[in-house]
Protein backbone atom coordinates (compact mmCIF):
# COMPACT_ATOMS: atom_id res chain seq x y z
CA UNK A 1 0.00 0.00 0.00
CA UNK A 2 3.12 2.21 0.96
CA UNK A 3 5.19 0.97 -2.11
CA UNK A 4 7.49 -0.32 0.43
CA UNK A 5 9.33 -3.67 0.33
CA UNK A 6 10.68 -4.60 3.78
CA UNK A 7 8.44 -7.14 5.79
CA UNK A 8 8.29 -8.83 8.39
CA UNK A 9 7.54 -12.70 8.07
CA UNK A 10 3.83 -13.46 9.72
CA UNK A 11 3.79 -17.46 8.64
CA UNK A 12 6.00 -19.50 5.92
CA UNK A 13 4.42 -20.90 2.77
CA UNK A 14 2.80 -24.23 3.22
CA UNK A 15 2.74 -25.46 -0.03
CA UNK A 16 3.79 -29.02 -1.31
CA UNK A 17 6.88 -28.74 -4.04
CA UNK A 18 4.78 -30.51 -6.48
CA UNK A 19 1.74 -28.01 -6.37
CA UNK A 20 0.30 -27.81 -9.81
CA UNK A 21 -1.17 -24.94 -11.65
CA UNK A 22 -4.56 -26.71 -11.78
CA UNK A 23 -4.71 -26.83 -7.82
CA UNK A 24 -3.68 -23.43 -7.25
CA UNK A 25 -7.11 -22.63 -9.73
CA UNK A 26 -8.97 -24.80 -7.43
CA UNK A 27 -8.24 -23.39 -4.33
CA UNK A 28 -8.96 -19.89 -5.60
CA UNK A 29 -12.53 -20.58 -6.60
CA UNK A 30 -15.73 -18.32 -5.51
CA UNK A 31 -15.81 -19.51 -2.25
CA UNK A 32 -12.85 -22.43 -1.56
CA UNK A 33 -12.17 -23.65 2.25
CA UNK A 34 -8.94 -24.17 1.12
CA UNK A 35 -6.57 -22.80 4.31
CA UNK A 36 -4.27 -20.22 3.50
CA UNK A 37 -1.20 -22.14 2.48
CA UNK A 38 0.97 -18.84 1.19
CA UNK A 39 3.77 -16.82 3.36
CA UNK A 40 1.92 -14.28 4.83
CA UNK A 41 3.61 -10.76 5.77
CA UNK A 42 3.44 -7.55 7.44
CA UNK A 43 4.78 -4.26 5.79
CA UNK A 44 7.19 -2.15 8.03
CA UNK A 45 5.94 0.66 6.50
CA UNK A 46 2.20 0.63 6.88
CA UNK A 47 1.63 -2.74 8.15
CA UNK A 48 -0.57 -4.19 6.16
CA UNK A 49 -1.15 -7.36 5.97
CA UNK A 50 -0.26 -9.41 2.62
CA UNK A 51 0.70 -12.47 0.81
CA UNK A 52 4.06 -12.46 -0.38
CA UNK A 53 4.73 -13.30 -2.85
CA UNK A 54 1.66 -14.66 -4.52
CA UNK A 55 0.47 -16.59 -8.09
CA UNK A 56 0.32 -14.72 -11.21
CA UNK A 57 -2.73 -12.32 -11.74
CA UNK A 58 -3.93 -14.59 -15.48
CA UNK A 59 -4.13 -17.36 -12.58
CA UNK A 60 -6.15 -15.96 -10.27
CA UNK A 61 -8.37 -14.18 -12.66
CA UNK A 62 -8.78 -17.19 -14.89
CA UNK A 63 -9.86 -19.28 -11.78
CA UNK A 64 -12.38 -16.53 -10.61
CA UNK A 65 -14.28 -16.34 -14.14
CA UNK A 66 -14.51 -20.33 -14.42
CA UNK A 67 -16.22 -20.53 -10.87
CA UNK A 68 -19.54 -23.06 -10.20
CA UNK A 69 -20.72 -22.50 -6.95
CA UNK A 70 -24.45 -23.91 -6.00
CA UNK A 71 -23.52 -23.94 -2.78
CA UNK A 72 -22.88 -20.57 -2.54
CA UNK A 73 -26.03 -19.43 -4.51
CA UNK A 74 -28.17 -21.98 -2.12
CA UNK A 75 -27.24 -19.88 0.40
CA UNK A 76 -28.95 -16.22 -1.36
CA UNK A 77 -32.25 -15.93 0.54
CA UNK A 78 -30.16 -15.34 3.77
CA UNK A 79 -27.80 -13.16 2.35
CA UNK A 80 -30.39 -11.17 0.69
CA UNK A 81 -32.80 -10.85 3.99
CA UNK A 82 -29.02 -9.73 5.88
CA UNK A 83 -28.30 -6.67 2.69
CA UNK A 84 -32.16 -5.29 3.29
CA UNK A 85 -31.21 -5.20 7.03
CA UNK A 86 -27.82 -3.51 6.47
CA UNK A 87 -29.01 -0.84 3.99
CA UNK A 88 -31.65 -0.11 6.17
CA UNK A 89 -29.42 0.53 9.13
CA UNK A 90 -26.47 1.67 7.27
CA UNK A 91 -27.23 4.36 5.12
CA UNK A 92 -29.72 6.84 7.36
CA UNK A 93 -27.07 7.19 9.89
CA UNK A 94 -24.93 8.77 6.77
CA UNK A 95 -27.27 11.10 6.03
CA UNK A 96 -28.15 9.49 3.00
CA UNK A 97 -31.53 8.02 1.35
CA UNK A 98 -31.37 7.16 -2.46
CA UNK A 99 -33.17 9.64 -5.11
CA UNK A 100 -35.38 8.29 -7.80
CA UNK A 101 -33.50 6.71 -10.35
CA UNK A 102 -29.95 6.25 -8.13
CA UNK A 103 -27.30 3.92 -9.45
CA UNK A 104 -25.23 1.50 -7.62
CA UNK A 105 -22.92 -0.47 -9.00
CA UNK A 106 -21.85 -4.07 -7.25
CA UNK A 107 -18.08 -4.44 -7.82
CA UNK A 108 -17.75 -8.94 -7.76
CA UNK A 109 -21.26 -9.41 -7.21
CA UNK A 110 -21.43 -13.07 -7.08
CA UNK A 111 -25.19 -14.27 -7.73
CA UNK A 112 -26.44 -10.74 -7.32
CA UNK A 113 -27.72 -11.30 -3.75
CA UNK A 114 -26.94 -7.99 -2.18
CA UNK A 115 -28.02 -6.76 -5.73
CA UNK A 116 -31.48 -7.81 -5.16
CA UNK A 117 -31.83 -6.22 -1.65
CA UNK A 118 -30.77 -3.15 -3.49
CA UNK A 119 -32.92 -2.81 -5.80
CA UNK A 120 -35.98 -3.14 -3.50
CA UNK A 121 -34.52 -0.23 -1.28
CA UNK A 122 -34.55 1.77 -4.35
CA UNK A 123 -31.52 1.75 -6.41
CA UNK A 124 -31.45 1.01 -10.22
CA UNK A 125 -28.66 -2.01 -9.91
CA UNK A 126 -26.28 -3.03 -11.94
CA UNK A 127 -23.40 -5.80 -10.93
CA UNK A 128 -19.96 -6.90 -12.26
CA UNK A 129 -18.93 -10.22 -11.55
CA UNK A 130 -15.73 -12.49 -13.00
CA UNK A 131 -17.69 -15.97 -12.69
CA UNK A 132 -19.55 -16.79 -16.09
CA UNK A 133 -21.35 -19.29 -13.84
CA UNK A 134 -22.11 -16.44 -11.14
CA UNK A 135 -23.15 -13.67 -13.43
CA UNK A 136 -25.36 -16.23 -15.30
CA UNK A 137 -27.34 -17.08 -12.53
CA UNK A 138 -27.70 -13.73 -11.01
CA UNK A 139 -29.03 -12.40 -14.59
CA UNK A 140 -31.64 -15.72 -14.53
CA UNK A 141 -32.48 -16.01 -11.33
CA UNK A 142 -32.90 -12.93 -10.74
CA UNK A 143 -33.88 -10.71 -13.61
CA UNK A 144 -30.51 -8.60 -12.71
CA UNK A 145 -27.80 -6.62 -15.21
CA UNK A 146 -24.80 -8.21 -14.36
CA UNK A 147 -21.98 -7.56 -16.95
CA UNK A 148 -19.55 -10.58 -16.63
CA UNK A 149 -15.78 -9.72 -16.11
CA UNK A 150 -13.75 -7.16 -13.64
CA UNK A 151 -14.26 -3.74 -13.72
CA UNK A 152 -12.18 -1.93 -16.49
CA UNK A 153 -11.25 1.22 -17.99
CA UNK A 154 -14.20 2.38 -20.01
CA UNK A 155 -16.74 -0.24 -19.13
CA UNK A 156 -18.76 2.34 -17.43
CA UNK A 157 -18.83 6.02 -17.83
CA UNK A 158 -16.81 8.74 -15.33
CA UNK A 159 -19.42 10.06 -12.50
CA UNK A 160 -22.03 7.43 -13.27
CA UNK A 161 -23.39 5.83 -10.13
CA UNK A 162 -24.25 7.33 -7.10
CA UNK A 163 -23.17 4.17 -4.78
CA UNK A 164 -20.47 1.44 -5.29
CA UNK A 165 -20.33 -1.66 -2.94
CA UNK A 166 -17.50 -4.09 -2.53
CA UNK A 167 -18.50 -7.33 -0.86
CA UNK A 168 -15.71 -9.60 0.57
CA UNK A 169 -13.54 -9.00 -2.52
CA UNK A 170 -11.00 -6.42 -1.59
CA UNK A 171 -9.34 -8.51 0.00
CA UNK A 172 -9.39 -10.84 -3.36
CA UNK A 173 -8.02 -7.79 -4.97
CA UNK A 174 -4.06 -7.80 -6.47
CA UNK A 175 -4.05 -3.94 -7.10
CA UNK A 176 -6.38 -2.48 -4.58
CA UNK A 177 -5.50 0.99 -5.23
CA UNK A 178 -6.06 0.93 -8.58
CA UNK A 179 -9.68 -0.65 -8.17
CA UNK A 180 -10.43 2.06 -5.65
CA UNK A 181 -8.99 5.17 -8.64
CA UNK A 182 -11.44 3.31 -10.76
CA UNK A 183 -14.39 3.35 -8.53
CA UNK A 184 -13.22 7.07 -7.55
CA UNK A 185 -13.47 8.08 -10.86
CA UNK A 186 -17.05 6.08 -11.20
CA UNK A 187 -18.79 7.67 -8.56
CA UNK A 188 -20.59 11.07 -8.42
CA UNK A 189 -19.17 13.91 -5.90
CA UNK A 190 -20.74 12.99 -2.66
CA UNK A 191 -21.33 9.36 -3.52
CA UNK A 192 -20.75 6.86 -1.32
CA UNK A 193 -18.45 3.51 -1.66
CA UNK A 194 -19.28 0.70 1.12
CA UNK A 195 -16.56 -2.23 1.37
CA UNK A 196 -16.98 -4.98 3.51
CA UNK A 197 -13.89 -7.17 4.74
CA UNK A 198 -12.66 -9.52 6.83
CA UNK A 199 -10.62 -7.64 9.59
CA UNK A 200 -7.47 -9.28 11.11
CA UNK A 201 -7.11 -6.86 13.95
CA UNK A 202 -10.45 -7.90 15.02
CA UNK A 203 -10.91 -9.49 18.19
CA UNK A 204 -12.01 -12.77 16.69
CA UNK A 205 -8.82 -12.79 14.01
CA UNK A 206 -6.35 -12.15 17.49
CA UNK A 207 -8.72 -15.04 19.49
CA UNK A 208 -8.36 -17.87 17.10
CA UNK A 209 -5.07 -17.06 15.29
CA UNK A 210 -4.40 -19.94 13.04
CA UNK A 211 -7.51 -21.13 13.31
CA UNK A 212 -9.76 -17.70 12.17
CA UNK A 213 -11.92 -18.99 8.98
CA UNK A 214 -11.09 -15.81 6.81
CA UNK A 215 -7.50 -17.64 6.33
CA UNK A 216 -7.81 -18.64 3.17
CA UNK A 217 -5.86 -19.18 -0.14
CA UNK A 218 -8.19 -16.60 -1.92
CA UNK A 219 -7.65 -13.90 0.33
CA UNK A 220 -4.33 -12.05 -0.60
CA UNK A 221 -4.58 -9.09 1.62
CA UNK A 222 -5.34 -8.79 5.26
CA UNK A 223 -6.49 -5.12 6.72
CA UNK A 224 -7.81 -3.57 9.61
CA UNK A 225 -9.28 -0.39 10.37
CA UNK A 226 -6.09 1.12 10.54
CA UNK A 227 -4.47 -0.03 7.08
CA UNK A 228 -8.39 -0.18 5.58
CA UNK A 229 -8.51 3.92 6.43
CA UNK A 230 -5.18 4.69 5.00
CA UNK A 231 -5.71 2.55 1.78
CA UNK A 232 -9.44 4.41 1.33
CA UNK A 233 -7.65 7.79 2.13
CA UNK A 234 -4.68 7.41 -0.67
CA UNK A 235 -7.49 6.89 -3.06
CA UNK A 236 -9.47 10.37 -2.04
CA UNK A 237 -11.96 8.66 -0.13
CA UNK A 238 -13.54 9.95 3.54
CA UNK A 239 -14.03 7.04 6.50
CA UNK A 240 -17.15 8.38 7.68
CA UNK A 241 -18.12 4.70 9.36
CA UNK A 242 -17.02 1.78 10.50
CA UNK A 243 -18.29 -0.78 12.02
CA UNK A 244 -18.70 -5.04 12.55
CA UNK A 245 -20.57 -6.31 9.74
CA UNK A 246 -23.05 -9.33 11.28
CA UNK A 247 -24.54 -11.87 8.65
CA UNK A 248 -26.61 -14.67 8.69
CA UNK A 249 -26.13 -17.81 6.96
CA UNK A 250 -27.85 -21.80 7.25
CA UNK A 251 -26.38 -23.41 10.56
CA UNK A 252 -25.16 -25.89 8.48
CA UNK A 253 -23.66 -24.06 5.90
CA UNK A 254 -21.53 -22.11 8.23
CA UNK A 255 -20.56 -25.03 9.95
CA UNK A 256 -19.40 -26.66 6.25
CA UNK A 257 -17.00 -23.46 6.23
CA UNK A 258 -15.95 -24.03 9.36
CA UNK A 259 -14.86 -27.62 9.19
CA UNK A 260 -10.90 -27.07 7.71
CA UNK A 261 -10.16 -24.59 11.04
CA UNK A 262 -12.44 -26.55 13.80
CA UNK A 263 -12.12 -30.33 13.82
CA UNK A 264 -15.50 -30.29 15.76
CA UNK A 265 -17.64 -28.35 13.75
CA UNK A 266 -17.50 -31.45 11.25
CA UNK A 267 -19.36 -34.64 13.29
CA UNK A 268 -21.40 -30.95 14.85
CA UNK A 269 -22.46 -30.59 11.28
CA UNK A 270 -23.58 -34.07 11.17
CA UNK A 271 -25.45 -33.71 14.16
CA UNK A 272 -27.00 -30.84 13.17
CA UNK A 273 -28.26 -32.08 10.16
CA UNK A 274 -29.85 -35.05 11.47
CA UNK A 275 -31.64 -33.36 13.56
CA UNK A 276 -32.75 -30.96 11.08
CA UNK A 277 -31.91 -27.80 12.44
CA UNK A 278 -28.83 -27.32 9.19
CA UNK A 279 -31.39 -24.82 7.55
CA UNK A 280 -31.54 -22.80 10.78
CA UNK A 281 -30.71 -18.94 10.08
CA UNK A 282 -27.91 -18.41 12.07
CA UNK A 283 -26.20 -15.05 12.44
CA UNK A 284 -23.02 -14.55 13.24
CA UNK A 285 -19.54 -11.92 13.07
CA UNK A 286 -16.21 -13.78 12.88
CA UNK A 287 -14.88 -10.35 12.33
CA UNK A 288 -16.44 -8.97 9.44
CA UNK A 289 -16.17 -5.25 9.11
CA UNK A 290 -18.48 -2.61 7.02
CA UNK A 291 -16.72 0.92 6.07
CA UNK A 292 -18.71 3.26 4.65
CA UNK A 293 -16.46 6.07 2.67
CA UNK A 294 -17.82 9.17 0.68
CA UNK A 295 -16.05 10.69 -2.62
CA UNK A 296 -15.63 14.33 -1.57
CA UNK A 297 -17.78 17.00 -3.39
Amino acid sequence: MCGGNEYAVLSPSRYPEDVTAEQLRQAFSASSDEKLADQLVRCKGCTLVYVNPRIDDSLLVESYESAVDPTFIAQNPERIRTFSKLLKKSLPPVGYKPAPGARLLDVGCAGGAFLVAARDYGFNVTGVEPSHWLAESGRTQYGLDIRQGVLSPGMFPDKSFDVITLWDVIEHVSQPTELLGSIYRLLKPDGLLLVNYPDFGSWMARMLGKRWPFLLSVHILYYTRKTMTLQLEKAGFKTVRIKPHFQSLKFGYILKRMGPYVALSRPLRSIVEAVGLGNLPVTYNMGQTLVVARKPV
